[in-house]
């Protein structure tokens, strides 16, 4: 898998993302504090999402390719292209999901993913969080 989801709570979901790769999650989008989970419909809504290197960038690194895979299991899809992940700056050292936390800065990028419907759009964020890079070999 080249896009590895760390859960932290509720909304907050790292990755560690693998560079050059082509990532790609599918995530079941649940009601927040319901048990057991019930997932959102997400019939009439639209999805979007965008990297940046940090909250306060004016410009995404990129966005994501966002689809709907089952609305009334409230599952997307989100993607980037293996070109688009190439061009990331990768951590200094290898990450997986025991040293993700520990992991230097320059290989680190901010993200989130929202679902929105109507006009004025109504603007939900679905996950949020940070992405690590690990730093690919062959190019």
């Amino acid at each position: 898998m080249s896009l590895i989801p760390i859960p932290i709570r509720d909304n907050l979901v790292y990755f560690i993302g693998k560079q050059g790769c082509t990532w790609s999650c599918t995530i079941t989008l649940n009601q927040a504090g319901i048990d057991p989970p019930t997932p959102i419909d997400l019939t009439d809504y639209a999805i979007r999402g965008q990297i940046r290197k940090t909250y306060f960038d004016t410009q995404s690194v990129a966005e994501f390719i966002c689809s709907i895979v089952n609305a009334d299991s409230g599952k997307f899809n989100i993607l980037l292209e293996a070109e688009t992940t190439a061009g990331f700056t990768a951590c200094k050292t290898p990450v997986d999901t025991t040293n993700y936390a520990n992991a230097d800065k320059s290989g680190q990028y901010v993200y989130d993913v929202e679902i929105f419907k109507g006009a004025p759009e109504v603007v939900y964020r679905a996950i949020q969080g940070i992405i690590f890079v690990d730093a690919e070999v062959t190019k």
